[in-house]
């Protein structure tokens, strides 16, 4: 018998269910062992952000203009300003000096 025909489609497709079936029982079981950690750990610190958008929607008296003034104008401007805040900072004063050799422009705008 030839061993070069030996392997077939029927063969093929016996391996590949093997690994795909495989590949899809591991990653099933990492997936509910991580979702059961994760509960466990989320459940234990009692809903922190439902507990948080609950006290903003309270303070905003349920007004939707006002949660997507904040949500989409507000929180992303400030987020932007304040990183690039400390940004500008380490520009003007070269200090922390790990941050400073990542610098796009290393000879521009050194302090004096």
């Amino acid at each position: 018998m030839d061993r070069e025909n030996t392997g077939g489609l029927w063969d093929s497709v016996k391996k590949a269910a093997f690994v795909i079936g495989s590949g899809l029982f591991f990653l099933v079981g990492f997936r509910n062992s991580v979702t059961w950690h994760l509960q466990s750990f989320w459940g234990a610190s009692g809903d922190f952000w439902q507990t948080q958008w609950t006290k903003l929607h309270l303070a905003l008296g349920g007004n939707e203009a006002a949660l997507f003034f904040i949500g989409t104008m507000l929180v992303p401007t400030l987020s932007f300003w304040l990183f690039n805040a400390l940004l500008m900072a380490v520009d003007m004063t070269g200090k922390p000096s790990f941050i400073t050799r990542y610098r796009i422009q290393p000879d521009k705008n050194n302090p004096v």
